[in-house]
């Protein structure tokens, strides 16, 4: 049909809505649903388009901070140069105010705050409680793509899991690792401080020495057979860390200045390839490669000052550079923000819903990361 003569050309609207909209951020799309009733619709409850919308949502590394009046978690968006505060408990209230990041997946945040275990949206501030968690270690959250729900894998006792689906009434007992791992510490294995990185339906902790042997022994869960194994990975020692990028498991060994990339190709015969070898100016504290291919770093300078980087991992290019601070803490886990619906969130189902308290009352606005260009 021809344009109405003086009137402006209007792209389709199919290209607005699944090329355009689905690339927006979970906030600036929200205020799209008072443009009309059909856009309301689709903004709100329509499936394929919440997905679409999703998974093209960038994966941004997590980092939890420690201030005088509050504990927060914060999204940080390096291209961007800015860091998003998307949970937060407030010290003032005069009770249990801990807060602890434990797992992320597909958007959603499991925490205990309070003095008590939460699965939350921050995009969509909406919180549900855990009460079956209680007492357990959390290891981790992973979607059961058969039943369309999502798990929580966690540990009581010396050894023995359980796995719970969200929003039902049952904590079911999927037993007990190999045999060798029975004596580990179980903080060790929980999300409190390493937690397990997910790839392709299984869950991978960190390599530690277990008896008798070197410390190049990984555990992994597989999240559709509920069983565990024991695997060797191809380098040893106490600075070796799994990782994500791009739908592989990687592992990055980092000794010194130096670190080394590894991939695993076959995970049926556990085959490794060594793909990159990164050497940097200064000794590496700490390291976590992002869902693009960077690689974060923090590393030391010399009189104390902590200082943040990205790289370009294929090289070892800085890309940016920032003076760190020190309560700012560098996590394993990011968000990757999603507007899907889920029934555990509903009122009825789980006293949930949107709730502005307690985790998303008084979020403050993004923060300018600043940029050091004299290095």
């Amino acid at each position: 049909m021809a344009e109405v003569a003086g009137s402006k050309p209007r792209l389709p609207e199919e290209i607005v809505l699944w090329e355009i909209l689905t690339r927006l951020p979970s906030k600036p799309l929200l205020r799209c649903r008072a443009v009309c009733r059909s856009w309301r619709r689709l903004l709100t409850s329509d499936e394929a388009f919440l997905l679409a919308h999703h998974r093209r949502q960038p994966a941004l590394q997590l980092v939890t901070i420690g201030e005088a009046q509050e504990r927060r978690v914060d999204v940080l968006n390096h291209r961007a140069g800015e860091r998003r505060p998307v949970v937060r408990t407030d010290l003032l209230r005069g009770i249990d105010d801990d807060l602890c990041l434990l797992a992320a997946c597909d958007g959603l945040l499991v925490v205990f705050a309070y003095g008590a275990y939460h699965i939350c949206n921050p995009a969509t501030r909406q919180r549900a409680p855990l009460p079956l968690l209680r007492g357990a270690f959390v290891c981790g959250l992973y979607p059961h793509r058969p039943s369309r729900s999502y798990r929580v894998l966690c540990c009581k006792g010396r050894a023995v899991y359980y796995v719970h689906t969200v929003g039902s009434t049952e904590l079911r007992c999927v037993g007990e690792p190999p045999e060798q791992w029975a004596t580990r510490d179980i903080s060790l294995m929980s999300g409190y401080c390493y937690p397990p990185i997910l790839v392709q339906g299984r869950l991978h902790w960190r390599p530690v020495a277990l008896l008798g042997t070197k410390c190049d022994n990984m555990l992994v869960f597989d999240t559709m057979a509920e069983s565990f194994r024991s695997v060797r990975t191809p380098v040893e020692g106490p600075c070796a860390d799994p990782f994500e990028m791009k739908g592989e498991l990687g592992l990055y060994n980092r000794h010194g200045q130096m670190v080394d990339l590894w991939v695993l190709e076959d995970h049926e015969n556990n085959l490794w390839s060594f793909k990159h070898r990164i050497k940097l100016e200064r000794p590496i504290l700490f390291l976590v490669p992002d869902a693009q291919g960077d690689v974060f770093v923090i590393s030391m300078e010399s009189g104390g000052i902590g200082w943040h980087q990205c790289l370009k991992h294929l090289s070892g290019s800085v890309e940016t550079r920032h003076k760190w601070s020190m309560p700012l803490n560098l996590t394993r886990h990011r968000l990757k923000e999603s507007l899907i619906r889920h029934d555990f969130f509903l009122p009825e189902e789980s006293n949930g819903g949107v709730d502005e308290t307690p985790l998303f009352q008084g979020l403050s606005t993004a923060a300018v990361l600043p940029d050091d260009t004299s290095h």
